[in-house]
């Protein structure tokens, strides 16, 4: 069933740079997967980031190339859509590929296609995993504000319509020294309306004596983000019992092992669930089920820089449950000017909101502009295998 796959590398320019307390993203780098059936094909997309999951974008398009394809195809059930599915949903791909990022990639591409065949869009592969009744909806979701580090938070804020500050339901900031922390935290309670909530993203560049010092001073904070060098466990727990600081994992937690470690160790209230870092669509889907069950609580986050398909499956995710805490959308449309996807990415900035996408599958196609950057890398065909692109 499966007629060829490539292997895309995507480096993209931005149009602007995204900067955090341990990084600074000046262009977008994916792994693309084109997966073709008889008449369809399908994309997936892993934004491989070597600080989170320790992949790079070359070993993450070797990975892919280390699974055999055809013995994909051979475990999956053809015959109709909720049998595809299940089957699909049952592959170990993170066993068979190495590498959370390059697993997605290949998860999402397959689930595409898969959908696009049977005429059916993304949010319907969710059934395979029977969610709680409760947990499910279907339209348009809030998401948050993120402000990155070389932005000010009070120009960032006092820029806002008065319309599109009122809507505000979430603002992640992204910060550096706990100084400086507690700096950005008031300038933004000063700012926004009384309902708004905060969280501080320090992408674990604090020390637990720093950490335990500012504590004192984020009163009324939302929630701190990866405070400490990552799975810092005992560090992480004692920083909770010490101060009552509520405490999100992001790089600590990619996985059911490190959130169950966070579940008995006390680590963390919450966790940030990133497809790309997890696995894929349904992995990150399992995760966020998972969470729930333990009592923790998710927030839906992006990669800097996902240039479509990862975005278009988290758009999914986020609107057809409502277990998130707070979604974010990404920035794709400054980022890059000229659309990388048909349709383009879209945001509701004046009620920082999003909406479903319609169609098949995740509901985009890759355009020109996005091909134009992109280098087919490696192509399989079931006779021949895999080729590398030179």
């Amino acid at each position: 069933m499966i007629r060829r796959v490539r292997l895309h590398t995507a480096v993209v320019p931005m149009a602007a740079a995204f900067d955090h307390a341990t990084r600074s993203r000046r262009s977008a780098a994916s792994l693309l997967v084109e997966v073709e059936l008889a008449g369809t094909r399908g994309w997936g997309e892993g934004a491989p980031r070597e600080y989170v999951t320790g992949e790079t974008l070359d070993g993450a398009v070797r990975a892919v190339q280390a699974c055999d394809p055809g013995e994909l195809a051979e475990r999956i059930e053809w015959r109709d859509f909720d049998s595809a599915v299940a089957s699909i949903a049952q592959l170990p791909l993170i066993g068979l590929v190495d590498g959370p990022s390059a697993a997605a990639a290949v998860e999402i591409a397959l689930l595409d296609a898969v959908c696009r065949h049977f005429s059916r869009p993304l949010a319907d592969v969710l059934r395979v995993l029977d969610p709680p009744a409760r947990l499910r909806r279907d339209g348009p979701t809030s998401i948050s504000l993120v402000i990155h580090l070389s932005r000010d938070v009070a120009t960032v804020l006092e820029a806002l319509p008065p319309r599109a500050l009122a809507a505000l339901r979430h603002v992640k900031i992204k910060v550096a020294d706990p100084a400086g922390a507690v700096d950005r935290l008031t300038a933004a309670r000063d700012r926004l309306p009384a309902g708004t909530r905060v969280s501080l993203d320090v992408n674990g560049a604090w020390t637990v004596e720093e950490a335990e010092k500012a504590a004192g001073e984020l009163k009324g904070v939302g929630w701190v983000e990866e405070p400490l060098r990552p799975r810092s466990w005992p560090e992480l727990a004692r920083l909770r019992r010490a101060t009552g600081l509520p405490v999100m994992l992001d790089e600590s937690c990619t996985g059911p092992e490190d959130l169950r470690t966070a579940a008995t160790s006390g680590a963390a209230d919450h966790i940030n669930v990133r497809l790309s870092k997890c696995g894929g669509f349904l992995a990150a889907a399992r995760l966020a089920l998972l969470a729930d069950e333990l009592g923790f609580g998710c927030q839906l986050g992006v990669h800097v820089a996902e240039v479509g398909p990862l975005w278009a499956a988290g758009r999914t995710l986020a609107t057809a449950w409502s277990l998130w805490q707070t979604v974010e959308a990404g920035r794709a449309d400054e980022w890059f000017p000229t659309p990388l996807t048909t349709p383009e990415f879209t945001v509701d900035r004046s009620l920082h909101r999003v909406g479903p996408l319609a169609g098949p599958g995740t509901g985009i196609e890759p355009t020109g502009e996005l091909l134009r950057h992109t280098r087919c890398a490696a192509t399989w065909e079931p006779d021949g295998g895999w080729r590398r692109n030179t």
